[in-house]
């Protein structure tokens, strides 16, 4: 599993593996933005690029940070349970 995790401003990149990882990345966006009021965020997608890319954007940089440092936390627990 390749993860790459670059925050910039409230930019988060995330590289997926494959289909189901991309499934996971799906329901912890919504779990997350459910859980934090539904903040305004795109999310760029692209599949075409090695690997599936995807770029969150939030529009404060500490909701982006919030979501990295949960995305890295969860998945490190991923593949433990």
């Amino acid at each position: 599993m390749v993860l790459h995790l670059a925050s910039t401003k409230a930019e988060t990149e995330v590289r997926l593996t494959g289909p189901e990882e991309a499934d996971r990345f799906a329901r912890f966006l919504q779990g997350f933005l459910s859980a934090n009021g539904f903040p305004f965020v795109i999310v760029h997608d692209s599949p075409e690029r090695l690997g599936q890319l995807r770029r969150v954007v939030f529009e404060d940089v500490t909701l982006s940070d919030k979501f990295a440092t949960e995305w890295l936390r969860q998945r490190g627990t991923a593949g433990t349970a």
